[in-house]
């Protein structure tokens, strides 16, 4: 299993706090949409609302400076497997010399309903694997922990199958929803300590259960707090979560630009960009939409990330006939790393066509 470790220090330390916020996952592209995965989805929506960028590279783990509600945190995904989690939480409280008192490890759990978040003090694993390990390393299992319910497997299903599959439909919207929630208790945490939290956050996860109000009548609420107040990014937010729930995708896709323009205004480029990301997920026609994420990448000083997008915008640019500017883009991407494999070979390919044409 997965899950993620905060790890504070007394505030009556003679040094600064220093907060390690450490996601627990399985690396790799087969597991990064899986429910075992959540862990580090929550780890991620923390560094698109601080703008970190790509992190670094210490002790087996990708990590990240940043000060979160005034106070100084590194955000952690260890890059060993879940069984295997708690040598790099060993290494990593070993290495900033924290406390296990101060230790939150935010997890994935098959007993919370799927929806609801739950912050305890401590307890034992109840058969998530990262946990095990953690209290295998530390000798200990007194350490707090907050719970990201995914809810029992349907049927006669495996656990072991259940966990390693991806979120689908409504249950991906929501699991967004829940990971956005997440973030904004470690927010809370480290603002308000553990007490309040556990008060304000735990069963209590936002629209945790299904709402009765029909999802067409949803659209007419979230719309009309849009109205209210446009400034809110969150109404906007529930009204794109609305919109493709009813299927209303080109709607939502306009309205991911809507709010790409609010964080935008707010200073927030990287959450932004992100939505600008939703978006041609959803119409990869817009092009110019395409450029922007790539050339945001770019200026960013995150040159595979805007490889990987000049790519996307090429194939798209191909799939649609137009293989001139494909040619183009890709011919960008070679300018960013022209050692590239999959660019090279995009690009050769993309030759043969022009010439053959």
């Amino acid at each position: 299993m997965m899950g993620a470790v905060l790890l504070i220090h007394s505030t009556e330390a003679a040094v600064a706090e220093r907060h390690l916020i450490i996601g627990l996952g399985n690396p790799g592209g087969k597991y990064a949409k899986t429910r075992h995965n959540v862990g580090w989805w929550v780890i991620d929506e923390l560094v698109r609302r601080y703008e970190l960028g790509g992190g670094r590279t210490e002790k087996r783990a990708r990590t990240w400076d940043a000060h979160i509600k005034r106070q100084r945190c590194k955000l952690v995904k260890p890059l060993t497997y879940m069984n295997r989690s708690g040598e790099a939480v060993r290494a990593l409280l070993d290495f900033y010399d924290l406390p296990l008192e101060n230790l939150l490890v935010i997890h994935d759990d098959l007993d919370t309903p799927f929806g609801t978040i739950r912050l305890r003090k401590a307890g034992g694993h109840g058969g998530q694997n990262g946990l095990r390990n953690i209290i295998a390393q530390l000798g200990s299992r007194d350490f707090a922990r907050l719970r990201f319910g995914i809810g029992r497997p349907p049927g006669k299903m495996r656990a072991v199958d259940y966990v390693l599959r991806p979120f689908v439909g409504d249950e991906q919207i929501r699991a967004q929803e829940i990971t956005s929630h997440a973030a904004d208790a470690i927010e809370m945490l480290l603002s308000a300590g553990i007490e309040k939290t556990m008060t304000a956050y735990n069963g209590a996860a936002r629209d945790q259960n299904p709402s009765p109000i029909p999802p067409a009548e949803q659209l007419k609420i979230y719309a009309r707090a849009h109205e209210l107040n446009p400034s809110d990014p969150q109404p906007l937010s529930r009204l794109i979560a609305a919109q493709k729930k009813l299927g209303q995708l080109d709607d939502a896709a306009a309205n991911h630009l809507k709010l790409a323009q609010l964080y935008q205004r707010g200073g927030q480029s990287g959450r932004s960009r992100a939505e600008k990301e939703k978006a041609v997920a959803i119409k990869p026609g817009w092009v110019a939409v395409q450029r922007e994420i790539a050339e945001w990448y770019r200026t960013h000083d995150r040159p595979k990330k805007a490889v990987s997008r000049y790519l996307i915008l090429a194939a798209h640019l191909r799939d649609s006939g137009q293989l001139a500017a494909a040619l183009q883009t890709t011919e960008t991407a070679l300018a960013l790393n022209p050692q590239h494999p999959k660019a090279r070979d995009f690009h050769s390919a993309l030759q043969a066509l022009t010439a053959g044409g």
